[in-house]
């Protein structure tokens, strides 16, 4: 086995096993042993999981252990490496989806329907990627910009649900929860890079095969970004964000009191607390000023209002 090319995607596979473990080991209360686990997270988790083994399939069948004789065994790597770099927007994208799912009862999402609008924006990132590389591969290498142009545009419908979400949400006037707003700056910052690479290709070609002595150095620097997004070190940073984004929702639909009402994990505005209702009130007694048994609960689960309630723990 060589110890170049292959150490390197080796090790890239070995961060995004970490980062899948990172998605999936962390449980929720009403998770099994054993299996994937998570609630409005779930089908993120499962997509993960199969874009590693499709990664690590990749790497050990067409850069560890291949033949010198299977010229077929490239295609294998083109089309397995098309499906990477699609699944990863993809996964991104389901992050869209679920806060559309989350917003939906609160403000109108386009297409009417959480899901709707971001088919155009999956079928712009395939289409950009398949032809990038297909006609990177007949000879055409100044289109290997535009798999770094689809990554780039994948960041968009991510931005806006995040937007929306934390409009809904109305913490810190609308900017959104820490969390959100990191997630909003990873997205920036892959956008930036994205496209940085896509000029850096276009600009200098996809491997001009220049020493470091006949370079200047804006061409290093646009040289050594798109590295940074070849080697998957944006795409998994970007990801491992996604990942620990949407396990925290999960953990807050779950734990929140109106949680039952929004499986699909949609918003829901039912609140089931019992001082809501005539009975509930006519049957609850405020506890005597003082006593420690007093604590607030705030109702995440209808954001816009952030409502306060007060329940005495018996």
């Amino acid at each position: 086995m060589k110890a170049g090319t292959e150490v390197h995607f080796l090790a890239g596979q070995i961060f995004s096993i970490g980062i899948v473990a990172l998605a999936i080991l962390p449980r929720m209360p009403l998770d099994l042993p054993g299996t994937i686990g998570g609630d409005l997270s779930h089908p993120f988790r499962k997509a993960l999981l199969g874009l590693v083994i499709i990664g690590v399939v990749r790497v050990l069948g067409c850069h560890v252990y291949h033949p010198d004789d299977a010229p077929w065994l490239r295609w294998v790597d083109i089309v397995l490496g098309t499906i990477h770099v699609v699944g990863q927007s993809f996964l991104c994208l389901t992050t869209a989806y679920i806060l559309q799912c989350k917003v939906v009862d609160f403000i109108y999402i386009e297409g009417g329907k959480p899901g709707r609008s971001l088919v155009p924006a999956l079928v712009i990132v395939i289409g950009l990627t398949v032809t990038g590389t297909v006609l990177t591969e007949t000879g055409h290498s100044s289109f290997a910009c535009l798999p770094n142009l689809a990554e780039a545009y994948s960041t968009l419908p991510v931005l806006k649900a995040l937007t929306q979400y934390a409009s809904v949400t109305g913490l810190q006037n609308g900017r959104g929860s820490i969390l959100t707003q990191s997630l909003k700056v990873i997205e920036y910052w892959y956008c930036i890079t994205s496209i940085m690479a896509c000029i850096g290709i276009l600009c200098w070609g996809n491997d001009n095969g220049k020493s470091e002595n006949d370079a200047n150095y804006l061409e290093i620097l646009f040289e050594a970004i798109r590295h940074n997004q070849d080697s998957g070190v944006d795409d998994w940073t970007r990801l491992v964000l996604h990942s620990v984004f949407l396990n925290c929702i999960d953990e807050l639909h779950h734990f929140t009191p109106a949680a039952g009402g929004g499986g699909d994990g949609s918003a829901t505005t039912t609140n089931n607390h019992p001082q809501d209702t005539e009975e509930g009130a006519a049957q609850t007694t405020p506890p005597p000023e003082g006593d420690s048994s007093e604590t607030q609960i705030v109702d995440l689960q209808q954001p816009s209002s952030l409502t306060l309630r007060n329940r005495h723990i018996s």
